[in-house]
């Protein structure tokens, strides 16, 4: 045997031992977003389908031929340990949450068992008649499509049980990646990361006393900055594509990534949450500004591309979309004490990080304090039934928040120091909204899975304020952009939850 032949298969051989980068856990969570836009365009004519389909493919190839950089995080190699822990810790948050149903579902669980249960038995698109009108079901459904399709063949439980697997990987992903940037103790840090949370207690506890109720986000009736473990039980839906977001705008910041890659998740997560796309926005464009040297890279140029074969998806979010609440809070009575209160009550971490700004990671400090501006900024313009502009829309800026308070937690030493005080005192009672969310998860009964379609579960659960940001008016819809077929769902008269312990009517 040659020695060329031994060196040839020496080399074939260290490549098989090859350990798996990180680069490929990254690759895999994006392909997710992709692959759920695919399943959608299936549902479209031609004529849209076609560039739908195009961009991700367009996509993919972006993704999967992109190279990190040498010594790296993503040129790392798969840390098991932390991942199969971060993978663990997901399936927890999200069993608590209310999938599968295996612990007590909040009330928004009720509206996404039906559309869940809709697209599993008819695919998309999906019609409805209601007292003569036709809808279409006009929604974010980037987190139902692939559960749907796989619970077309397995089943409505295997629908529910093939989204907690598609989320659980998603947001363990996510976690793993935080904990590796952040350089820290992994378990102090993420724990510190999912407690995150505004100081709700204290707003409810002048307003009620102690006699609380068991969800405290709700201390005003206009604005609402969710905690992260509010926003993984009650709208995982929104949360995943925020997070993974911000989750890119960090890897970006620190040059592990192109904008490439990170235009391609933006483009892809708009199915999963526009407005959570909408708060990472002037985020992206504030990290655009800033490698404006680079921004006519032929990567970015054919990311650009790819984007812009997502418009048919984007078009299709905005039918009848102005029927949807929407207006300037800023103009209401009384907005300037409510807002100061607000700031103060649910970011005090900003003012910490401002204290403490030199031990966050030179790369995404101004990252960070672009974040901190989109939260003060968002309070002005409301949108959606309940003001969903900004729950929604302040994730990515959350995130970021969080990631760095947590950072500067755990490094700060417990020295009795006035900063150290400070950052205790924060963590202990915001702390009370996470804990009341899991407190309801684990004393709430569970309630079965329900199959009762989209109108029939409104209608037994908020009659008083019509889905408009679920369904739309099917004269609404361009033609070229979805057939219209003649079969429509109706308000069903038949029990959904009889063991529901909130829905008293339930069996009607």
């Amino acid at each position: 045997m040659t020695a060329t032949t031994l060196l040839a298969k020496d080399e074939a051989s260290a490549r098989t031992r090859a350990p798996l980068r990180n680069l490929l856990l990254l690759q895999l969570g994006v392909l997710v977003f992709l692959l759920s836009n695919a399943a959608l365009a299936f549902g479209f004519r031609a004529i849209a389908a076609t560039p739908i389909l195009a961009g991700c493919a367009l996509a993919a190839f972006l993704l999967f031929s992109f190279r990190p950089k040498q010594n790296g995080l993503l040129a790392a190699p798969i840390d098991t340990k932390t991942l199969t822990a971060c993978l663990a810790l997901a399936v927890a948050l999200l069993l608590l949450g209310g999938e599968t149903h295996l612990f007590y579902a909040n009330l928004d669980w009720l509206v996404r068992d039906a559309v869940l249960s809709d697209l599993t038995r008819q695919g998309f698109p999906l019609f409805y008649r209601y007292e003569g009108q036709d809808y279409l079901l006009r929604a974010p459904l980037g987190m139902y499509l692939i559960p749907a399709t796989i619970g077309h063949y397995a089943g409505l439980v295997g629908a529910h049980i093939a989204m907690l697997a598609q989320n659980a990987l998603l947001l363990g992903l996510c976690l793993y990646f935080i904990a590796k940037l952040a350089g820290a103790r992994a378990a102090p840090f993420l724990a510190l990361f999912i407690l995150f949370s505004g100081l709700d207690i204290l707003p409810q506890l002048l307003h009620e006393g102690l006699e609380l109720p068991d969800h405290l986000e709700w201390w005003n009736s206009s604005i609402q900055y969710s905690s992260h473990v509010t926003q993984l039980f009650w709208v995982p839906n929104h949360a995943l594509p925020g997070w993974w977001a911000a989750l890119l705008l960090l890897l970006l910041a620190r040059e592990e990534i192109d904008l490439a890659l990170l235009a391609i998740l933006f483009a892809a997560s708009l199915l999963w949450s526009p407005l959570a796309a909408v708060g990472a926005a002037p985020l992206i464009g504030f990290c655009a500004l800033r490698l404006r040297h680079a921004l006519f890279s032929w990567r970015n140029i054919a990311a650009a591309a790819a984007g812009l074969c997502f418009l048919p998806i984007a078009l299709y979010l905005t039918v009848d979309a102005e029927s949807v609440k929407h207006g300037w809070l800023a103009a209401t009575p009384g907005f300037a004490l409510l807002y100061l209160a607000f700031i103060l009550v649910e970011i005090p971490q900003a003012a910490i990080l401002l204290a403490a700004r030199d031990a966050i990671a030179k790369s995404d400090r101004a990252l960070i304090g672009a974040s901190v501006v989109v939260l003060l900024a968002l309070p002005f313009y409301y949108f959606g039934p309940n003001n969903d502009l900004a729950m929604r829309a302040s994730m990515p800026a959350l995130f970021l928040l969080a990631f760095a308070f947590a950072g500067v937690a755990v490094s700060t030493p417990r020295d009795g120091g006035r900063l150290a005080s400070l950052i205790s005192a924060i963590v202990i009672v915001a702390a009370a909204t996470p804990a009341m969310e899991i407190k309801r998860a684990l004393v709430s009964p569970a309630f079965a899975i329900s199959d009762c379609d989209l109108l029939t579960s409104w209608r037994k659960t908020d009659p008083s304020i019509f889905p408009t940001n679920y369904l739309a008016r099917l004269e609404k819809l361009p033609a070229w952009l979805g057939a219209a077929s003649e079969a429509r769902l109706e308000i069903e008269r038949r029990s959904c939850w009889p063991a529901h312990p909130h829905l008293p009517d339930s069996r009607k």
